[in-house]
């Protein structure tokens, strides 16, 4: 919106000022499915050039996801591992209570 165009609020009444809010309102919503829409093709588009499908692309992000909030892995068994959130392991807190430090731990 350029200056020439501004609209002085206060000079609205009520009734004008609750039109402009229900239009601003559509816009903003008219926005963000466009938004979206777009985003979507991309994704299509994407998938396209990958020869995969959307739900292949979403499953193999789903697993990079799991593997990327790994922050602890037991040096004794690559399968144990523990993101940092909720409780500890059994396998670390043994490993904490025989004077191992956490960071031994840290992926």
């Amino acid at each position: 919106m350029s200056k020439n165009n501004a609209i002085d609020l206060d000079s609205l009444n009520v009734d004008e000022l609750r039109a402009i809010t229900e239009n601003a309102q559509q816009l903003i919503a008219q926005k963000q499915h466009q938004r979206l829409y777009d985003a979507y093709m991309q994704f299509e588009q994407i998938a396209e050039d990958s020869n995969a499908t959307i739900e292949e692309i979403l499953k193999a992000g789903e697993k990079l996801e799991k593997k990327r909030s790994i922050k602890y892995r037991n040096t004794n068994n690559n399968e144990e591992t523990w993101t940092g959130r909720g409780r500890k392991p059994t396998w670390l807190v043994d490993a904490l209570a025989a004077g191992r430090d956490l960071e031994d731990f840290a992926v």
